[in-house]
């Protein structure tokens, strides 16, 4: 069953120094910065980002794994990020 591995709490990231804060509430969403926007691919940390949203978004993982796996992912790439609601 394909689901979107809704996350509690969103995390917000900026992937370019001067750019606009980007929030991401869920395994789906993660996904697709990883595949479309991620500055730094071919790390681990990416890697298992990758392979953990899918298991989520596929129900075979907890979404929150999928959550730390993408905060792990953009601290290792160098992105500043916000976890929680911000206005």
């Amino acid at each position: 069953m394909l689901t979107c591995g809704i996350w509690h709490g969103p995390v917000s990231f900026q992937l370019h120094p001067f750019g606009a804060f980007r929030t991401v509430k869920s395994s789906l969403e993660a996904l697709d910065y990883l595949l479309t926007y991620w500055p730094v691919e071919h790390v681990e940390a990416y890697e298992d980002a990758l392979v953990i949203c899918r298991a989520a978004i596929e129900g075979k993982s907890n979404p929150e794994l999928a959550k730390d796996a993408f905060i792990v992912a953009a601290y290792e790439a160098g992105i500043l990020m916000k976890l929680g609601y911000f206005s």
